[in-house]
């Protein structure tokens, strides 16, 4: 009988079947989804990584690696990255089937304030999206 090599959860002591480690995962690949759509936006719209990096006043390599290995960005990079390919970032929060809310307050129990804001949000518009002032590039 051939020995099977460990699986790499088995290495690093992860358990799979933990319901807080299948969130974590759930949370990595909605990240990596939502890059991911950002990117195909971007193509889309045959913007290159330096169109993107001149928008967000950085650099092309920074775009580069964000779109390669995503990382950990922080929410206002993604609301950057999002306004550079002509999109608004919008968030939401599900709290149907928790079962990781604190043991000393169930999630249905957590009181929620909400302000209502104006529904008349201004369209996102790129500096390279075509308009009536100039062609596109024009800032």
């Amino acid at each position: 009988m051939v020995a099977m090599a460990p699986a790499l959860d088995d290495l690093l002591g992860i358990d799979p079947d933990d319901p807080t480690t299948a969130a974590e995962v759930a949370d990595s690949e909605a990240y990596a989804d939502l890059v991911q759509a950002l990117v195909v936006l971007r193509k889309r719209r045959r913007l290159t990584q330096q169109d993107v990096a001149d928008y967000m006043e950085t650099t092309q390599s920074v775009v580069s690696d964000f779109e390669r290995a995503g990382g950990n960005a922080r929410y206002s990079t993604l609301q950057r990255y999002a306004r550079a390919v002509g999109v608004r970032l919008c968030s939401m929060i599900d709290a149907t089937g928790s079962e990781l809310a604190p043991t000393w307050q169930k999630t249905a129990e957590v009181p929620v304030r909400l302000s209502q804001r104006s529904a008349a949000h201004a369209p996102v518009r790129a500096p390279w999206t075509q308009s009536v002032e100039g062609p596109v590039g024009a800032r």
